[in-house]
């Protein structure tokens, strides 16, 4: 009888670590960090540079007056309703309020994509450039010609400085929109850190609480000890 007091408490003991190591699991699996930094913390950190960048271009008034002003403003507003709902469900812990902002960074990623592929296919297709030149007089257009000193800087040199900028663009939108993939995968991790708390502070219902759970050792060839988990 001592000796299976002994095993059932030791089958107590092992239970209890599997327990605590698959939590401990979770807690890893979860608990991820990008660049030593929990990503709760880098998801505030991008939300509050999305939102000084937001409010610098609605500072500059540019696209005010643009044509297509209303589409920006209606734009900004879901900008600014998108990092609200991020700031919303990193304090208060719900992670279906960061689905919106990983969606908008979806779309972020291939619009920078778009701007690669358009600046590529102007860099290795050729682009075009229309110049207006008004003549008021031919006369004095004829004469202005033959005083006109040599151009100083050459086609070649026009070209080439036009292709180096096309690269440039090129390169900075495909960087821009590899750093925004980044910032995705921060929020998704942000995201199932969040819905694994919430599953984790969850109470067991009654069910879950009192169904016991049966465990069978075979501590002979003939025989079945059962150990139930009360």
């Amino acid at each position: 009888m001592d000796s299976f007091k002994r095993l059932q408490s030791k089958v107590f003991t092992s239970v209890s670590s599997l327990r605590k190591s698959e939590e401990n699991a979770d807690e890893q699996t979860y608990n991820t960090k990008r660049c030593f930094i929990h990503v709760n913390h880098l998801s505030i950190a991008i939300a509050v540079v999305e939102l000084s960048i937001l409010i610098y271009q609605l500072s500059n008034g540019s696209w005010g007056n643009s044509e297509h002003s209303t589409v920006f403003t209606i734009a900004a507003l879901l900008f600014l309703l998108v990092i609200f709902l991020l700031f919303v469900a990193i304090f208060y812990q719900i992670g279906n309020l960061l689905i919106p902002h990983i969606v908008m960074q979806i779309l972020l990623v291939l619009c920078f994509l778009g701007l690669t592929c358009a600046t590529l296919y102007a860099l290795f297709h050729g682009a075009t450039f229309q110049l207006l030149v008004v003549v008021t007089n031919p006369q004095i257009a004829a004469d202005s010609m033959t005083i006109l000193p040599a151009p100083m800087i050459t086609t070649n040199v026009v070209s080439g400085f036009l292709v180096g900028l096309l690269v440039i663009f090129a390169v900075s939108y495909l960087l821009i929109a590899v750093l925004n993939t980044w910032c995705m995968y921060v929020v998704i991790d942000s995201y199932q850190l969040l819905k694994s708390q919430k599953l984790q502070s969850r109470t067991p219902s009654v069910e879950e609480y009192c169904a016991p759970k049966t465990i069978q050792l075979s501590l002979y060839p003939n025989q079945i000890v059962q150990a139930t988990d009360f």
